[in-house]
């Protein structure tokens, strides 16, 4: 009996010491990053049986247990990675912000507002130089913030690829390192120097990407992204890829077809073909929850075909190479004309996930959706990509509606000869067909050219008639060279541009293009260039300033000195609908109010980022404190319970000396 009393201090006392050492961590590890407060946890040793009764003999430490609760856990992963999320898309959003920047005198809105300012006052006098000179002024300002503009959002763009590439390399490192972690807590159980350090490292892991855990019998932790995708299996790992533009296939077991879809383009859509029949297919921009629709709602047949009858679908031109054999509805390729995010299957397979969202900006639920990747590419595809296609809009549109116009007026100086700077890919064949850019902005009409003499009386009138469906760049050629009877001969470069020169003596102008053939081809225009990055003032306009076409050609073949007709016209574009593509969609608006909504929808985009990565940051910080609160460690209740413990270890050495000292007693009975 005594013997059991000095066993049940003896233990006290070890526990005691225990205690300490625990308690005296915690307060150790206080500000440590991942340190979660562990406690011992006492059990009721077996008691013991004397004179009929039961008799404890003390207690135990069955163990040391960290604190954690393991639902508010899984908030504050889900938290932190929206709040990850919204951070990148907030950073990159910014600097797009920066990149359209508006003051009185720079940005979109300013540089057009100036080109329009040019031409009106050309409009108060054509023949002033001074008027020549702020014409080319701003219209060069428009080409330059334009280019510039598109530069820095393409700098962006590729500043983020970078940033992805980066961040799924880190996020790599860390599911090895929680499936290494796994392997030490599966070894053993109670080391919870491995747990927190795994822990940590999952939390971590869920700023990159939005994670479930699921904690196992043995200890180990299965780490999910999105909830269903398997990043870790105990020490198992699937690692994350950024990958290159590629497509995927899925034919039906009836389908014959060898071969492969092909593309060309950037897109920030994935782009889903599904056959109907044979030739044709449908596609979709949303997984296939919706059809591409014409203009009456109903689903685009696309005709499948090789490079020279390719589809365009999102801006990404689409076509097949066949080998051999046939498809059969329910064929279906997806195409994924970006680089992507994609998961390491078991099978050796790849699956992607990078983000896609519908027309409404709903994310799709089998794909990442929060983490800092997921907003890289979210960033990426919904906004700087979609900003540079309204930015290529904006100034094809500028090109086009300037040039369309420039191209049928007259200037002070006749022509004695032009380059067109727009090329066929192959002159043979009808100009609708021939790969022209503006290909199909042209229409059947006539077209007229006036020939002058050195003292500028008119010499000849030469007039063609075009039919852009079986009119070819050569046939065009040959009729001017036909119908002009040597006053003007056309040739087509090697290049595929069309060049007009007089005959020696003479000079001409155009009088006539309801065809639009001369702006088509980038004959007599303003601009050259079909894009934000390629839009430029014509060379022959800046070297020669009098080749502004301000007027027009009169029906008696003159052109009347100070004629503004033309540079009416094109100060009243600023007010003028016209039409613009961007992002696959087509919109009715001035160009100026296009240039406002352009900086507008950014400027809104950051408002939207701001608002929630408040409120993500917000919950996140709210679990954080939560978790704290209860896995923490504070340092006052250490203290509290150093002192309890100190007076623990006290009492049970006093249980040891009162054993000893009733020992003796019966000893000296003896």
């Amino acid at each position: 009996m005594i013997n059991a009393i000095y066993n049940t201090g003896l233990n006290g006392v070890m526990n005691s010491q225990t205690s300490v050492n625990v308690t005296s961590n915690n307060i150790s590890n206080a500000d440590v990053a991942g340190y979660k407060k562990q406690t011992p946890i006492y059990e009721t040793s077996i008691s013991i049986k004397s004179s009929g009764l039961h008799i404890g003999t003390g207690a135990e430490i069955a163990g040391i247990e960290a604190s954690m609760n393991y639902f508010v856990e899984q908030q504050y992963l889900s938290t932190s990675a929206d709040a990850s999320r919204y951070n990148q898309q907030l950073t990159y959003e910014k600097q797009m912000e920066s990149t359209l920047s508006q003051t009185d005198t720079t940005g979109l809105i300013a540089a057009l507002s100036g080109l329009f300012s040019g031409w009106n006052t050309l409009t108060n006098d054509p023949t002033q130089p001074g008027a020549w000179e702020e014409v080319l002024s701003s219209g060069q300002a428009v080409a330059s913030t334009y280019n510039d503009t598109v530069a820095q959002m393409e700098d962006i763009y590729q500043s983020i690829d970078q940033e992805i590439s980066s961040q799924v390399s880190e996020a790599n490192t860390l599911i090895d390192d929680i499936a290494a972690l796994n392997a030490q807590v599966a070894a053993n159980p109670t080391d919870n120097e491995a747990i927190d350090a795994r822990d940590q490292a999952i939390r971590e892991l869920s700023t990159y990407m939005n994670v479930n855990v699921k904690y196992q019998s043995d200890g180990t932790a299965t780490v999910l992204a999105e909830g269903c995708y398997a990043l870790v299996e105990g020490q198992q790992t699937h690692h994350l890829l950024s990958q290159p533009a590629q497509s995927r296939e899925s034919l039906m077991p009836s389908s014959t077809f060898e071969g492969g879809v092909e593309f060309q383009g950037t897109s920030s859509e994935e782009i889903m073909l599904e056959f109907i029949d044979d030739t044709h297919y449908y596609a979709s921009l949303d997984g296939g929850k919706t059809w591409v629709t014409d203009e009456s709602g109903k689903p685009v047949e696309y005709e499948a075909g090789d490079v020279d009858s390719a589809e365009t679908i999102a801006n990404v031109d689409v076509w097949f190479s066949t080998t051999s054999g046939t498809h059969t509805a329910g064929d279906r390729y997806i195409i994924t004309p970006k680089s992507g995010l994609y998961l390491e299957k078991s099978d050796g397979s790849y699956l992607n996930l990078t983000p896609l969202s519908d027309d409404q900006g709903t994310l799709a639920s089998d794909k990442a959706t929060s983490g800092s990747i997921a907003g890289l590419f979210i960033t990426r595809d919904d906004s700087v990509m979609p900003s540079m296609d309204a930015m290529d809009g904006l100034a094809e549109s500028v090109i086009w509606e300037t040039n369309v116009l420039h191209a049928k007026g007259a200037g002070l100086e006749h022509h004695t000869s032009l380059s067109g700077s727009y090329a066929v890919d192959d002159s043979t064949v009808s100009l609708s067909e021939s790969g022209l850019f503006f290909a199909d902005k042209l229409e059947s009409g006539d077209v007229e050219y006036v020939c002058y003499d050195d003292d500028g009386s008119v010499a000849s009138t030469v007039s063609i008639v075009v039919d852009p469906d079986t009119d070819s760049l050569d046939d065009i050629a040959t009729k001017i060279n036909t119908t002009s009877g040597g006053d003007l001969t056309a040739t087509v470069s090697a290049d595929g541009t069309l060049e007009i020169a007089s005959a020696t003596g003479l000079s001409f102008e155009v009088a006539q293009d309801d065809a639009n053939l001369m702006a088509g081809l980038g004959l007599n225009t303003f601009y050259t260039g079909t894009s934000a990055e390629t839009i430029a003032v014509n060379g022959y306009v800046s070297n020669n300033s009098q080749h502004i076409n301000a007027g027009t050609v009169n029906e008696d073949g003159t052109v009347t000195s100070g004629d503004n007709s033309t540079a009416l016209q094109l100060a009243a574009l600023s007010e003028k609908d016209v039409t613009i593509t961007a992002c696959g969609v087509t919109y009715t608006d001035s160009l100026s109010s296009f240039s406002s909504m352009i900086v507008a929808d950014i400027g809104a985009e950051v408002q939207l980022a701001e608002l929630n990565q408040a409120y993500a940051q917000g919950s996140n910080e709210y679990y954080y404190d939560y978790q704290l609160s209860v896995s923490g460690v504070n340092v006052d209740e250490e203290e509290v319970n150093l002192i309890k413990y100190q007076q623990q270890y006290e009492a049970c050495a006093k249980i040891i000396t009162t054993a000893r000292e009733m020992l003796d007693e019966v000893l000296d009975m003896l």
